[in-house]
């Protein structure tokens, strides 16, 4: 378990570093090519066995008695080895975004290949994604006035631009979701209608100075501190704990095995 522990500590080393990242690499490619060969069925059976031994070591390390003294305090065997089995999970995430470039490449490749009406947009995705990763590469590589130019443009001029124009069309797409909501078809509605007004009132000028003469309590921008600092900080409360419990079903469904879905295949 020593030896264990001392394999978790950061290599200094750059070639060593490289030489462990290299071996990483060809055993996940090694990995992989055996899990493509090993029939679905025994597949299915490979995944639910890591995904077992993932969550009991979390399980058991949650579970087990911790030192009440001595330099692993509040710690158990299995505490050390959290941060590094931690680690996993951002490995996943590189795995995760890997695979939804390659998803986003075989769809606007067929495109292009196509040529369907969409090919353009097919294009400018290319052309978009290869500038923005040179751009970037040679940035944190090779750092100079020029390629901080470029990174200024695409990342700061073009992209934020982008994203600020995105936001901007959904405002409309929650306007619409609003008007829906807020129709006055039942009781309910009426709650959510009445409260919506309040809470928008209380946050402009005009609804602070149409109630300023009433007494503090009925005051638009007291209602609306009462509303979001008691009535709905509950709820969110409420939901939040749903949100818990259905979370906590879906772990232990999917720890156990119990989950069937395609990710299985």
């Amino acid at each position: 378990m020593g030896l264990l522990r001392e394999s978790f500590h950061p290599v200094t080393n750059k070639t060593l570093l490289a030489l462990y990242i290299a071996g990483v690499l060809f055993a996940c490619f090694v990995l992989f090519l055996v899990l493509q060969l090993i029939p679905v069925p025994a597949r299915r059976h490979v995944i639910r066995f890591v995904t077992f031994i993932g969550g009991l070591f979390y399980a058991l390390e949650f579970f087990l008695p911790v030192a009440k003294s001595g330099p692993h305090a509040d710690q158990n065997v299995l505490t050390p080895y959290t941060t590094a089995f931690g680690n996993i999970s951002q490995a996943i995430v590189g795995f995760t975004i890997g695979l939804g470039v390659i998803n986003l490449f075989q769809v606007h490749l067929g495109r292009l290949v196509k040529r369907t009406g969409d090919a353009m947009f097919s294009l400018a995705f290319f052309l978009s994604f290869f500038a923005m990763l040179l751009v970037s590469l040679w940035n944190h590589s090779h750092s100079n006035a020029l390629s901080k130019a470029l990174n200024h443009i695409l990342f700061d001029g073009l992209l934020q631009s982008l994203d600020a124009t995105m936001f901007s069309l959904i405002a409309f797409y929650i306007a619409s979701a609003a008007y829906r909501a807020f129709r006055v078809r039942s009781l309910e509605a009426t709650i959510l209608l009445v409260t919506a007004l309040v809470v928008m009132l209380g946050q402009i000028p005009v609804g602070t100075y149409l109630t300023h003469t009433l007494p503090a309590p009925l005051r638009v921008e007291n209602i609306r501190h009462w509303i979001l600092t008691q009535a709905n900080v509950a709820v969110i409360r409420a939901i939040a704990f749903g949100l818990d419990i259905g979370a906590l079903a879906m772990s232990l469904r999917i720890w156990l095995g119990l989950e069937r879905g395609n990710y299985f295949d």
